[in-house]
């Protein structure tokens, strides 16, 4: 899928903004291969698989934090680069 493809998903048919898109679309290519794979498989089934970093998936980032799928796969990838920074900020920053 190209960057153009993924922009007009994002924005069409999962309600992300304009001026959101282009900072997710530089994360999402940066993707480490595992996390990028769970990606690629959401965006072509709809399914999220069990893909697990530092114990966390994409189904528990989201029963810990309410955000959208893509926000999830963006903290997964997250895990993976500053897991200690990242628990963190799922298990202690205060909700909104």
């Amino acid at each position: 899928m190209t960057n153009e493809e993924l922009r007009e998903l994002l924005v069409e048919k999962y309600d992300y903004r304009n001026t959101q898109v282009d900072g997710f679309i530089k994360q999402i290519n940066a993707f480490t291969p595992p996390v990028a794979a769970a990606f690629q498989n959401w965006l072509e089934t709809g399914e999220i698989d069990d893909t697990s970093v530092e114990g966390y998936t994409v189904k528990s980032i989201m029963a810990k934090r309410p955000m959208k799928v893509v926000g999830a796969y963006l903290t997964l990838d997250w895990l993976s680069r500053e897991p200690e920074l990242a628990k963190r900020e799922i298990n202690d920053k205060p909700m909104s």
